[in-house]
């Protein structure tokens, strides 16, 4: 069936249940006073950066109806990211691409019984998570206006329909905060959050007694989720080779999607005096959890604009992060412990290796609590 044919069918589709949907309609006063036991919250979307900006979100709604039970649907690739987070009292998850599986989550979710099921929109519009809010069986559905991405849905399904702001016009925290201050929900804590499991905490242990060096490692992530977020990996090697020669041991990560990056970045090490090239550990990839460890305990770390730097705000690391094209006034994480370093005219490739140098070298040490 062809594309188009198919994006046309599933809307006359979803928007024919939304439209048979009869619920009624609850002001953000009522919404507040609702006697809520379990609320379910559904962030479907699978960007692990834009997960990490909404714990904040989870903290706010925990505060706002204290003693409520929080569970979170999301996708597999940020079950990780939020799995021990301090608000959620269970995190459900489904994964898209297994339609199979939506049987044995409406089971799970049936079973949790939310009061109220919100539909956290960020910068696109989900309608798998609309549809696991209705298999939810929460007589309460909240979320975001869905006009403003091209479905009329919200309208007829929502109790209370929620702002939604497709472009993100203010740190992204704050765009993850910002339905739920129309409901008269907010916070003035906007840390984000991240918290490893203790075998996560142990592995990252593991990792760095293997390798080379002693003392708290430099971290660095040459990778990216957009190419156009990428520093070149020959210049990430030029700082793992500067840190090496100064004594430190480095630690490189990697993401799933960093195979192409990763072998530039070992290519360019070619030639690395062997004193030097063997404090440079190019670790094999980590689940996030242990990234998070890892980034806990490191001296500081230098990343693009990706997932990790995120992680790596979550968890306080001393960070600098290089940002292109995206805007850092938006997408830097709230931490004062991550700096970020622009390039001029949004061009990465214009980024002088010497500036980076001293920036990341200049970054306060971590010190205390690092190994």
């Amino acid at each position: 069936m062809p594309r188009d044919l198919r994006k046309g069918l599933k809307r006359w589709l979803v928007e024919g249940i939304a439209r048979r949907q009869h619920r009624p309609r609850l002001s953000a006063a009522q919404v507040r006073a609702l006697p809520l036991r379990r609320i379910l919250v559904v962030r479907q979307h699978n960007q692990m950066g834009d997960m990490v900006c909404a714990t904040p979100a989870f903290r706010a709604l925990r505060a706002a109806w204290p003693g409520v039970e929080l569970g979170l649907v999301c996708a597999p690739v940020n079950w990780e990211v939020v799995r021990n987070n301090p608000d959620l009292s269970r995190v459900f998850v489904f994964d898209k691409r297994r339609l199979q599986d939506l049987g044995r989550l409406r089971r799970e979710l049936r079973a949790f019984r939310p009061d109220l099921a919100l539909v956290l929109n960020s910068v696109s519009f989900s309608v798998t998570s609309v549809l696991i809010a209705l298999a939810s069986g929460a007589p309460h559905l909240v979320g975001g206006d869905s006009r403003p991405f091209g479905w009329d849905i919200s309208r007829h399904l929502y109790a209370c329909e929620l702002p939604s702001q497709p472009d993100v016009d203010r740190p992204a925290v704050a765009h993850s905060l910002a339905p739920l201050a129309a409901l008269g929900i907010t916070t003035s804590d906007l840390r984000t959050v991240v918290v490893p499991a203790p075998a996560e905490e142990a592995a990252a242990v593991g990792l760095r007694a293997a390798a080379a060096g002693t003392g708290a490692a430099w971290l660095l992530h040459p990778g990216a989720g957009k190419r156009q977020n990428l520093w070149p990996a020959k210049s990430f090697a030029a700082m793992a080779r500067r840190a090496a020669a100064s004594g430190v041991p480095v630690l490189v990560l990697q993401g799933p999607a960093d195979g192409p990056v990763l072998t530039a970045f070992a290519a360019a090490l070619a030639g690395t005096p062997a004193a030097e090239r063997e404090r440079i550990t190019i670790l094999p990839r980590q689940s996030v959890g242990v990234c998070a460890a890892l980034l806990g305990r490191a001296d500081r770390f230098l990343c693009n604009d990706t997932g990790l730097m995120h992680v790596a705000g979550a968890v306080g690391t001393p960070t600098l992060a290089l940002f292109g094209p995206t805007d850092p006034v938006l997408w830097k994480p709230p931490s004062a412990a991550v700096q970020a370093l622009r390039a001029a005219g949004g061009r990465l490739e214009a980024l002088d290796e010497a500036v980076v140098w001293e920036a990341w070298r200049r970054l306060p040490s971590r010190q205390a609590g690092t190994v």
